[in-house]
């Protein structure tokens, strides 16, 4: 039986790129089947092991092929585990606060007459373990795993904290009428309001979807 392993290995070796196992290991059953295929139509073991073997003309191009095939194939796999539920859960969740916000909704605030206190849309936050199982749902079915369901899941707060991160240290810089004490305050309200409460509650549809599963497991 020919090592057909060793020989792609070999070819590659010549060509001057490295390559996994897993795809040697599939040229090589690929390379199998071609030859036992040949011999079975009545050609002699020298005639199809001399045309198997010249089956690839250009060993580097096949190997550029398998890696940009490769790396293809794991950007399709990111969008669907990562970049699609967390755009899904982008859009409904912070677009369900404008729904709100339009209709006239009103938020619930500690201190009305301040900047410094807490705003919060009730109905907002109750929807949002909904809005996170629906991003962890996605991502599931997309084979997506671990931490990844909770990125998913929390995703518009994670998004409300990196616009955080970028437009406070420029109301800070600029913004020099507002007192240093006012404004740590009502940074650390807004953060509260819009990326650490929403965060949680997001987070919680992960267990919403494992909830669901356990049903439906049952």
């Amino acid at each position: 039986m020919r090592d057909w392993r060793k020989f792609v290995r070999q070819r590659m070796a010549d060509s001057g790129d490295a390559i996994s196992e897993d795809v040697v290991r599939e040229l090589a059953e690929h390379l199998e089947d071609v030859y036992t295929g040949l011999c079975a139509s009545g050609m002699t073991e020298a005639e199809a092991l001399l045309r198997t073997r010249r089956l690839v003309q250009n060993w580097l191009e096949l190997q550029q092929s398998i890696t940009a095939a490769r790396q293809e194939g794991m950007m399709n796999e990111r969008v669907a585990k990562f970049w699609l539920p967390s755009l899904v859960t982008l859009l409904l969740g912070w677009g369900i606060l404008a729904i709100l916000i339009w209709a006239g909704v009103q938020p619930w605030m500690t201190h009305p007459a301040e900047a410094r206190g807490l705003e919060v849309y009730v109905p907002w936050l109750i929807v949002q373990p909904l809005v996170g199982a629906l991003g962890a749902h996605l991502a599931r079915r997309a084979n997506a795993t671990g931490w990844r369901l909770y990125v998913a899941a929390a995703f518009p707060a994670i998004a409300a904290a990196v616009v955080f991160l970028i437009l406070i240290p420029w109301a800070v810089l600029v913004d020099r009428n507002v007192g240093p004490d006012f404004r740590f305050v009502s940074f650390a309200a807004n953060t509260i309001s819009w990326v650490i409460l929403p965060g949680l509650m997001l987070c919680a549809g992960v267990a919403v979807e494992r909830l669901r599963l356990t049903k439906c497991g049952t």
